[in-house]
């Protein structure tokens, strides 16, 4: 099954992963080399909104499209517009938006080149495309290991998906020159990728033991745990991890162009 299959967990999200995913998202759109301002902005993967709502605070109309209609319907009141749909087959027609932003969602789909020219065909001519993907260079937190070897002694093991998604899907687009070779394939003009260290703005224990047991990859575990497991698990986390922490700061590579002139 593929791995945008298994992002129906949009409360769980929310409680944690968003608000990483917010600060990302800022940062993928003041990439950008051409201003927001005024032009409705594809938000290609928008899961419970983190990059709308950078979009939006950047001055532009974001439009949300992600498969899970489950995601798209948090916070539905204050949602922009919605569209249940795959990055991969976008059900807008050519040159309709002003912009696109795939904030590290290239890494959830087999054919990320195809989600590129996808952008490309969407976005008007000369409209920025930005992407932003996580970088292969990143120190792994050690709140991941903590929390990773305490489930599996309760007998949590990685979906298959979540495998295929850390070993296969994410190093491939993380390498600069693959990123650089697909986005050019897609027809997608000045091409430029970067490498930033973000802070997300996780740094304290408990926001960042709330941060990984709230991804979807533990998400049916963290469901069968009594309330009392779940406690006694996050208090193990909080102490094996202890204080002062190191602060969340991933490592991501974003890509900015914009989409060709016609031919």
């Amino acid at each position: 099954m593929a791995v945008t299959a298994h992002y129906d967990t949009p409360e769980a999200w929310a409680s944690g992963a968003d608000r990483v995913y917010e600060a990302l998202g800022r940062a993928i759109v003041e990439a950008s080399p051409i201003a927001f301002h005024g032009r409705t902005i594809a938000d290609l993967g928008a899961g419970t909104g983190a990059t709308s709502r950078a979009i939006a605070a950047a001055g532009g109309r974001p439009l949300a499209l992600d498969l899970s209609r489950l995601m798209l319907a948090h916070d539905r009141v204050a949602r922009p517009p919605v569209v249940v749909a795959d990055i991969t087959a976008l059900p807008l027609a050519g040159g309709s938006v002003g912009g696109a932003v795939a904030a590290f969602s290239l890494s959830h789909v087999d054919d990320p080149g195809g989600a590129l020219r996808e952008a490309a065909r969407i976005t008007e001519p000369g409209g920025p495309i930005l992407a932003g993907v996580f970088a292969a260079t990143g120190v792994r937190h050690e709140v991941k290991t903590i929390v990773e070897s305490l489930a599996t002694q309760r007998g949590w093991t990685p979906p298959p998906w979540y495998l295929h998604l850390k070993e296969e899907l994410e190093p491939r687009v993380a390498d600069v020159d693959e990123l650089v070779r697909l986005a050019t394939a897609a027809g997608l003009a000045g091409v430029d990728v970067t490498t930033h260290e973000v802070d997300a703005g996780l740094d304290t224990v408990d926001a960042l033991v709330n941060w990984r047991l709230s991804g979807p990859h533990m998400g049916s575990f963290v469901d069968g745990l009594t309330t009392d497991e779940l406690a006694t698990l996050r208090d193990e986390a909080r102490q094996a991890l202890g204080a002062p922490v190191q602060p969340l700061r991933p490592a991501v590579r974003i890509l900015s162009s914009v989409a060709p002139a016609p031919r």
